[in-house]
């Protein structure tokens, strides 16, 4: 199981650079308006998925709702909002690096899935993270 846990952590600590390195290439300037709201989104979301993550580590018989996003706003600097996302994802990865094998196995009941795990949570996140690479990266290659 650990490294299972370990691989969703490395999935995770990738995208920022990823993301740096296809960036790279533009001004930031030129950046279109939709991959800088792609990033806002990844980084809201490491924000809300640390908050769950926290409720359900802490919290006895913790309850989630479904989650809601709030819209992002894509009319942000590209630089600054780039390390936005470093420290939302930093903080992310540090709590999860520093869980025990029982942190990750905590539930939560769910507002519409019943009971839900950590790492389960953190699948879901993976796999969000995966889909707004794919995005951004079909983004700038219209670029």
């Amino acid at each position: 199981m650990l490294d299972a846990y370990r691989d969703l952590i490395d999935d995770l600590l990738g995208t920022p650079s990823e993301i740096r390195a296809l960036i790279e290439p533009f001004e930031a300037s030129t950046v279109s308006p939709e991959t800088v709201l792609r990033i806002a989104e990844l980084r809201d979301r490491d924000r809300v998925v640390l908050e769950r993550a926290q409720i359900i580590v802490r919290q006895e018989n913790p309850y989630l709702s479904e989650l809601h996003m709030a819209e992002a706003m894509g009319n942000q600097e590209l630089m600054p909002l780039m390390d936005e996302m470093d420290t939302a994802r930093g903080d992310l990865v540090s709590l999860l690096i520093n869980l025990s094998l029982k942190d990750w196995e905590r539930s939560a009941n769910h507002e519409t899935e019943g009971e839900v795990s950590l790492s389960d949570e953190i699948e879901q996140h993976v796999e969000f993270d995966e889909a707004q690479r794919r995005r951004i990266r079909e983004s700038l290659a219209t670029h």
